[in-house]
Formats: structure tokens, sequence, C-alpha cells
């Protein structure tokens, strides 16, 4: 899973682009905006009125924490400007939003936040109090049947995410990409890989910061080397084969190992994604 698919938006209808941000008051054309972002556009002039006298505006940087997990719920994010993900524990991510969308609908409801959340670019983020949005939906039938809508949309997405997750470790999957990439290139002993680091992190669906964390698990490991910030050499392919299938591995009925089951259904996952 790549950050270009989980950021990206659902298909169907074009999505809606704000291209133009002033560098001054970008805040009040956030809150003025809101009106043309879908669920919001169901609602009439007072209603939304009623929304924007409560809500506010985050000014959000880069790789900055917007909340995190198993805390409470107390608003609704929706992200005018920028991308923002949702990550587990291990920094892969789970889902995300470009702008204009709303980040956790699901989570209004439940109260709380499963996943954190993370700006993967400088974002713009309206918003909304919790108690202000549950009344706005229990007046208006539309507008619960279209965060309906969202929820439902957020749960399959979660569901691929945690067939993602189940498969491999973040340091797995960092180990099967680096030995995908040596198949291809034809390598035996050793390789080297030159893409920037941020781009590897985007396409194996994990943060900058946890991709950092397992290429360092790997480094240790004494399997690769980071020779500059956009290249990793592999010092010895068989050794980092070793580390992704695992020496002592469990058997399985089959007389497979437990590992190699992880690296088929990852696999298959990839295939589907």
């Amino acid at each position: 899973m790549n950050l270009d698919y989980v950021a990206s938006p659902a298909k169907g209808a074009p999505a809606l682009e704000f291209g133009h941000w002033p560098r001054r008051h970008p805040d009040r054309l956030a809150l003025e905006r809101l009106a043309d972002v879908a669920p919001f556009d169901l609602l009439d002039a007072d209603e939304i009125e009623s929304l924007l006298s409560v809500a506010s505006v985050s000014h959000v940087t880069e790789t900055a924490t917007l909340f995190t997990a198993r805390t409470p719920a107390d608003h609704l994010h929706v992200v005018m400007r920028g991308k923002v993900v949702l990550h587990g524990p291990d920094g892969v991510i789970v889902d995300g939003v470009a702008a204009p969308a709303i980040l956790d609908a699901a989570d209004l409801f439940v109260g709380g936040h499963v996943f954190a959340a993370e700006a993967m670019t400088g974002a713009l983020v309206v918003r909304i109090p919790r108690a202000a949005m549950l009344a706005q939906l229990q007046a208006s039938s539309p507008l619960v049947h279209a965060f309906l809508g969202l929820v439902a949309a957020a749960t399959q997405t979660l569901a691929d995410a945690l067939m993602a997750q189940r498969c491999l470790t973040s340091v797995q999957r960092l180990a099967a990409f680096l030995l995908e990439q040596a198949a291809r290139a034809g390598a035996e002993d050793s390789f080297a890989l030159d893409i920037p680091k941020k781009a590897i992190a985007g396409q194996l669906g994990m943060t900058p910061a946890h991709f950092a964390r397992s290429l360092t698990r790997l480094v240790s490991a004494g399997v690769v080397e980071r020779r500059n910030r956009n290249t990793i050499i592999l010092n010895d392919i068989s050794a980092l084969r070793a580390v992704l299938e695992g020496e002592l591995g469990i058997a399985t009925q089959d007389g497979s190992t437990a590992q190699h089951k992880q690296l088929a259904a990852y696999r298959t996952f990839k295939s589907l994604s």
C-alpha cells in the first residue's frame, strides 16, 4: 500500500481542489470553504454558520501529530489543505486523506481515536467540536446518511490495512521491499539502492519516522548500510533474507514456516492493493 493510494479521494465524482491559498488570512478562507466540502455542502447557510461559530483552524507542520491513539475524540478534523495520515503503533499507515476531506468521521461516533494522525505535508485543518457536530447530525438526516457512508468506506479501508498489518511487521516489510529490488536488479550477493528514503516510506505505507527506525534495525543487524541520504547498501542479501523469513520459524501444518506464510500473505495483499 502506498501513500498515493491511501491518501487519494474516493472513486466517483471528480475531487474538489482548493488551488490558491492567500498568505494573509488563510484561516478565514478555510472556514469559508468548509461549506464546499462534502458532506457539509448538504447544509444550509444557517446550519453552516452554527458550526463555523465554534470551529477553529489549526496550522500543522509536516510530520506534526494532530492527535494520538487512544485519546478522546473531542473534535472532528476536516483537512482543507495538505495530506494527513492515520497510522498504528509501528508507523504503518492505515488510512489517510488529501484535502479537502474529513479525517476521522468514525472516531466522532465512538468518542475516541483508534489511531494516531500525522501530517505528511504542511496542512490547514478545521476543527469542529464533537458536541456541535453531533447536534448537527441529529438535526439533519441527509448529513447522517452521508457520514454513515464515510464510516463504511473507512471501515473497508481499515479492514484492508489490518490485513497488511497481520502480514509483516514494519521491519519485515522493509526487508521484503529491499529483497524485491535486489531481485529485479539480478543481484545475488550485495546491492546498492539509490531511492529517496521518503519515497520508499510512502511506497511501503509507513511514516518517515517509523521507516527510519525500521532501517536502523536492519543497519544494527549488519545486513544493510546507509551510504547517504538516498543510498542504501545491502551488504549480504542472504542474511537479509534470513532476517525476513526467520531461521527459527515456527513450523505450520503444511510444513512451511510462519514467516513464509506471512510473506505469501503480504505478496497477495500487494497484488490486490
